[in-house]
């Protein structure tokens, strides 16, 4: 009987080994899968970003470069982690001060200190998400709240759409809502954060972020212009 206690168990130990090795070889087929995707996104992408380069020093171009500035600065923060990925990671942030009107059409000047990659991120989801799940118009606004600037992005959601969106925004279904859970979580790594909510017909995104304070001021000192649902500031009264 210990003879075949010590087979038995010497079976069991090898048949653990081989399905050990058989998930490690797959897991390095994947490490490969992904490295050569990574490869060939980069590709295309280094030329997309020297077509803007160029479309910046050209005057007839640099509306259509300005337009490009928040999907370019996502798809360099995707390639990022994606390559961090690979050591069980995500990209390390760098936090600088930006001009939000050189990022987002639409948005008036206000220097914010944040990652660009993350904040591109964050608002990209949301507007995507509001373009794919809502209905009408997307509205954007900005003020100043506090130290922070305030985006919000909000449109309607019809009858038809108010509970399937309502079960999106606060789904915990991780096969549900990526984008807003990516979107949240790159706000947080901006030094922000990010709150979505239905109300009233309408899903509304409000992202802040930190607003960047010239040696010896205060951000209370400098608030930007709001502006208004076309996307322009208002009228002087």
């Amino acid at each position: 009987m210990t003879g075949v206690a010590l087979a038995l168990a010497a079976a069991l130990a090898l048949a653990a080994a081989l399905a050990l090795a058989l998930r490690v070889r797959a897991l390095l087929r994947r490490l490969e899968l992904v490295a050569c995707a990574e490869h060939e996104i980069r590709g295309p992408a280094g030329a997309l970003l020297l077509a803007v380069e160029r479309m910046r020093r050209e005057p007839a171009g640099r509306r259509h470069a300005r337009a490009l500035e928040l999907p370019l600065a996502r798809l360099r923060a995707g390639l990022a982690d994606l390559s961090a990925a690979r050591q069980g990671r995500l990209a390390t942030e760098r936090p600088d001060v930006l001009a939000m009107d050189g990022l987002l059409t639409g948005v008036p000047h206000a220097d914010v200190e944040a990652d660009r990659g993350r904040l591109a991120q964050a608002l990209g989801n949301v507007l995507d998400n509001a373009a794919e799940h809502g209905d009408g118009p997307v509205e954007l606004s900005a003020r100043r709240s506090g130290r922070n600037l305030r985006l919000v992005v909000s449109n309607p959601v019809s009858a038809q759409r108010d509970d399937s969106e309502r079960s999106l925004v606060l789904s915990r279904d991780p096969r549900r809502g990526r984008g807003l859970r990516i979107a949240r979580e790159a706000a947080r790594r901006a030094g922000g954060r990010l709150e979505v909510e239905r109300r009233q017909g309408r899903v509304i995104a409000s992202l802040e972020v930190p607003l960047a304070c010239p040696d010896g001021e205060r951000a209370a000192d400098h608030e930007p212009p709001r502006i208004g649902e076309d996307g322009e500031p208002p009228a002087a009264a």
